[in-house]
């Protein structure tokens, strides 16, 4: 008798004692060999030994901050989106504007805040996946709850899709470092809220894990990225983000290899496809003009670019500063994205980062301001992708191998599928031999091919050419997601103009809000000369005898002042408080038109007449300079309706002669 055949009898012999004795049986393998089984598999691409070590961290931190902030899980913008749930779940504006205030009695929120008339609601009505996909969490949780699991879910998704292609072209080790490294980051976790941010950052990491880097892609993956960049249109106005990444990459493998069908083309045509015609539908759907949000009441093409200009400068230094001063882990992982963008120039992974920047860049000197970061999280995992290729480069000898997807590259190749172009050739760099990680299949996927319908959806082909499914389903999930806006959030309440007091505050509709308080229109006036005054000198406050989102009808007195080139016949012009974001310059511009460069002794207000409605006053005022001139105008001022001891709140301020 053999040896290998003693061992055998030996084992089962000692299993049977020990079922006899009552004694739990050996295991045929030592358990550190079944723990490192277990930790090598694969579970949706992405080893189990990256996600134990990563997604506890943010889970946990995702958690404390969810316990801790408490009123702020729900920011100022999610005073958007918590009655847009309300109106998909069925209620009215008014139920809908009450119940998000008490939530969030914080933030200001009237019905003319979804006035058909005004360009930031028009920005943000596209914005429904969102809400919509957050109604089963809120009937689980109720609105206050149900709205924070979407957010999760977009970090989480963010973390694993980063994590997965960084697994695939640098292996676990490089994708446990730079993906922890973004878990921590400050945007990933605070951003963490009631908003759209970490879904539209989820997304855009599916759209960087879909994309041809340093490999092929089938046509699943295209299927994908056109789903992906449908449903980011409808989570946050993107731009060129998708086609940008593409198109670079597309654009530096021609110019390595010479070939314009090159790998990446299927990619670019499908990204420049699907994101032009949600440019063309969301151009179509809204029915305000949402240009001045983008060009500062620009009209002209070089006055436009004059603007992208200063603003670059200023979104650049607002990002550098937050980070230097609060998010340093943020900051090294973007330099160290940008080292890689130098060592590794002729890399599909700078490509990527480079189209990202470029994208991302056009939208924050479009809105005009960093804003924390908010904005630029768009290009995070492009950056992940590139930091990656700096830490491999540096550790990467002493790192496990890089792991090849064996469910979807591989079979496609075998197959002889080939979704854009000829047969692959070597990437630019060298890269150490990818190793194979066994992964949970349960195979349910392989017994539905068998059958005649799950022929017919392609389940039966390599992993790589199942579109149909994703295409089938997601479109399901678009139409219904659609439906329900339309016969809920999509509808705006009418418009809202600067005067008279009664339109201005919507008192025509059912859902106006009735006045606390009824401050006369004198006192009114002087808080807002006052409060113009002080924001001309560098204390801005676009609320108080101000409202952030209702129009405003006054009269700019020099070019640098808002409105300036969209002035009507009589000189004067409308403009949106937030549609100067965090612009200082232009701020200060429109306290000094307000107060005729800060000249107006406010407590020379005397009103020659009054006209009164339900929701305001509509008066003819004069003022004193500190000239001693005297200056006549018109005013309207709608009586506050947050609390009795607000000022009311000035929409219209035109002067006969400024």
């Amino acid at each position: 008798m053999s040896s290998d055949t003693v061992v055998a009898d030996t084992n089962r012999s000692v299993s049977g004692r020990g079922r006899g004795g009552g004694r739990w049986p050996r295991p045929s393998r030592p358990v550190s060999d079944l723990v490192s089984d277990f930790l090598s598999r694969d579970v949706l691409g992405v080893r189990v030994g990256v996600l134990v070590l990563i997604l506890p961290v943010i889970l946990a931190g995702i958690g404390m901050n969810l316990v801790s902030r408490q009123g702020w899980n729900h920011p100022p913008d999610s005073r958007y989106y918590l009655p847009m749930m309300s109106r998909d779940m069925g209620h009215s504006w008014a139920d809908a504007v009450r119940t998000e205030r008490g939530i969030s009695p914080s933030w200001n929120l009237s019905p003319w805040y979804f006035a058909d008339n005004d360009p930031t609601w028009q920005q943000v009505r596209l914005r429904f996946l969102y809400p919509v996909l957050s109604i089963p969490f809120i009937w689980l949780w109720g609105l206050s709850g149900g709205s924070m699991a979407i957010p999760v879910i977009g970090t989480v998704l963010f973390i694993w899709a980063i994590a997965r292609v960084l697994q695939r072209l640098y292996g676990p080790g490089v994708a446990v470092i730079v993906t922890g490294a973004f878990s921590l980051t400050v945007p990933v976790n605070v951003y963490t809220w009631a908003g759209t941010d970490t879904l539209a950052l989820g997304l855009a990491a599916v759209l960087v894990l879909n994309l041809p880097i340093e490999r092929r892609i089938g046509k699943a993956n295209l299927a994908w990225l056109g789903i992906v960049s449908v449903f980011i249109a409808l989570t946050r106005q993107v731009g060129v983000l998708a086609p940008a990444m593409a198109g670079a990459g597309w654009l530096w493998v021609l110019v390595r290899e010479r070939s314009w069908r090159n790998r990446w083309l299927g990619s670019l045509i499908v990204t420049a496809g699907t994101t032009f015609v949600m440019t063309v539908i969301s151009m179509t759907a809204v029915n305000a003009n949402t240009s001045g949000v983008v060009g500062r009441g620009q009209t002209t093409y070089f006055g436009i670019l004059r603007q992208f200009v200063h603003y670059l400068k200023i979104v650049t230094e607002q990002a550098t500063t937050y980070m230097w001063h609060t998010d340093r882990l943020l900051y090294a992982l973007l330099i160290a994205a940008g080292i890689s963008v130098l060592a590794r120039f002729a890399s599909d992974a700078t490509a990527v980062f480079v189209g990202a920047v470029a994208s991302t860049y056009v939208i924050t000197a479009g809105v005009g301001f960093s804003d924390h970061m908010r904005y630029e999280m768009l290009m995070f995992p492009a950056a992940a992708v590139a930091a990656g290729g700096l830490v491999s480069l540096a550790i990467g000898a002493y790192l496990p191998k890089p792991v090849k997807e064996t469910a979807t590259e591989p079979a496609s190749e075998a197959a002889g599928v080939r979704a854009n172009g000829p047969a692959p050739e070597p990437a630019t760099e060298p890269a150490l031999a990818p190793a194979r990680s066994p992964r949970f299949s349960p195979g349910v996927v392989t017994a539905l091919g068998r059958t005649a319908p799950g022929r017919s959806l392609g389940l039966h082909l390599p992993r790589g050419d199942r579109w149909k499914p994703h295409v089938i389903l997601s479109s399901a999930v678009l139409v219904v997601v659609v439906w329900i806006s339309l016969a809920g959030s999509w509808g705006s309440t009418i418009a809202a103009p600067a005067s008279p007091s009664l339109a201005a505050a919507q008192g025509s509709a059912d859902y106006a809000v009735k006045p606390l308080a009824k401050p006369p229109a004198e006192q009114t006036l002087r808080i807002l000369f006052d409060q113009a005054t002080a924001m001309a000198h560098d204390n801005i406050n676009l609320q108080g005898a101000l409202d952030w989102a209702h129009v405003m009808r006054y009269q700019p007195i020099a070019p640098d002042e808002p409105g300036w080139s969209t002035r009507a016949k009589d000189g004067t012009a409308l403009v949106n408080p937030n549609s100067m974001g965090q612009d200082q310059a232009m701020a200060e511009a429109y306290g000094r038109g307000l107060s005729l460069d800060s000249t107006i002794k406010s407590d020379t207000v005397k009103i020659l007449s009054r006209q009164v409605s339900a929701y305001g006053e509509d008066v003819v005022f004069t003022v004193q300079d500190k000239s001693g001139k005297v200056h006549q105008g018109t005013a309207t001022t709608m009586y506050p309706v947050w609390s009795s001891r607000d000022s009311a709140t000035v929409t219209s301020l035109v002067f006969d002669t400024p």
